[in-house]
């Protein structure tokens, strides 16, 4: 059973992690998950081209003309989620040639440039899941 001075503590320290106040750190706060903008509620990326993204959503609305909010919504869904799917072979180059910079060296003993090349692939691979 919880005691009364536990509780009295739990609140105490639950004072000093409450998150941050002021709208800056708020802001910054709301980004700490961000990687690699997969998932979550945050479709564009710092780096990405938001005119691009917004013509890419009129494409889409064009295309399928949705009727009602309902389908305006699943219009906008299917726009978010392949934006973020589009992501995806940027982010495996990505992946690929910052390991093969990382982990070049343990490869480099292997004589055979064909063997080198697919251990440092595996390499990447396994390190990188």
């Amino acid at each position: 059973m919880v005691t009364e001075s536990q509780i009295n503590a739990n609140r105490a320290n639950a004072q000093h992690s409450s998150g941050p106040s002021s709208p800056e750190g708020k802001l910054k706060s709301s980004h700490n998950a961000l990687k690699t903008g997969l998932t979550g509620r945050t479709i564009l990326l710092p780096t990405d081209d938001a005119a691009a993204y917004e013509n890419f959503v009129e494409i889409l609305k064009r295309k399928y003309q949705p009727y009602d909010a309902y389908e305006k919504h699943l219009v906008q869904s299917i726009a978010d989620t392949e934006w973020r799917l589009l992501r995806i072979p940027t982010l495996e180059s990505g992946y690929y040639a910052l390991g093969r910079h990382e982990l070049a060296a343990e490869c480099a003993h292997e004589p055979n440039e064909q063997v080198r090349a697919a251990m440092l692939e595996a390499f990447i691979d396994r390190s990188y899941k």
